[in-house]
């Protein structure tokens, strides 16, 4: 294949089957699930890491969580996005430069929808998050989750990238200093929202092999059932996890 599911074109496929500008299973489902712990004020300043063609960072300024940025080192998404929701600040950077590049005011919120998996240096991350927040701010990571020793199953390829280690990231959060961790399990919401996503690519069939490829609309399809097989086999896991700037 020619892309992957976590470049422009993958993102465009699925906004067109999701119905929405979303790279993360869920939609304004998951959005509204990981927004329940947060306040909404108009003087929050809000982070979307990863935020990929805006939809989940023009969710929430939408229904009034404050101040919304997001960040992707995806320029074509960005563009896209800056043109699609004017009234977000978007801005073409990668994490690993969080804190020498923004010079701006701390944030009170950080939301990552599946994307701490695409990171290559995960407790890097994490600190390059926290040199950005001030003390008592609110991290939210939604994303996929497994043990140590589990073996990405083979037909996820490298899609599906460096899930969340379980056993390491109570301790990465410690050491960038990130504090009161919880999390959810979401995994049987997971392999519901695939279901929903294989059957939209089945209607969307035709546009997608139209716009992309009939190869394209094959990948898609053979991917996220393989993806929600591994879900429901325990291989992979669904997530969220929240935790506060010491």
């Amino acid at each position: 294949m020619n892309f992957r599911m976590n470049s422009a074109t993958g993102k465009a496929i699925l906004a067109k089957a999701r119905g929405g500008d979303f790279a993360h299973p869920g939609e304004e489902e998951a959005v509204q699930l990981v927004a329940l712990g947060l306040k909404r004020s108009p003087h929050n300043r809000v982070l979307d890491v990863g935020c990929g063609r805006g939809g989940t960072a023009a969710w929430l300024q939408r229904n009034n969580f404050g101040r919304i940025f997001g960040i992707d080192v995806d320029s074509e998404s960005i563009q896209y996005a800056q043109t699609a929701y004017p009234d977000v600040t978007f801005c073409t950077l990668d994490v690993a430069e969080l804190k020498n590049r923004w010079n701006s005011e701390a944030f009170d919120v950080v939301c990552l929808f599946n994307s701490f998996y695409a990171f290559r240096d995960q407790p890097g991350a994490l600190r390059e998050i926290r040199n950005v927040c001030h003390s008592g701010s609110v991290l939210n990571i939604f994303d996929y989750s497994t043990s140590i020793g589990s073996v990405i199953p083979a037909a996820l390829g490298t899609e599906i990238g460096q899930p969340i280690v379980i056993e390491n990231i109570a301790s990465w959060l410690a050491a960038a200093g990130w504090v009161n961790v919880t999390s959810e399990d979401l995994t049987e919401r997971f392999v519901f929202w695939y279901g929903a996503l294989l059957a939209a690519f089945e209607r969307d069939r035709v546009w997608i092999t139209e716009n992309f490829g009939l190869r394209s609309a094959e990948f898609v399809t053979h991917f996220y059932s393989s993806l929600r097989e591994s879900l429901i086999a325990g291989d992979i896991r669904g997530m969220v996890l929240r935790a506060i700037a010491d």
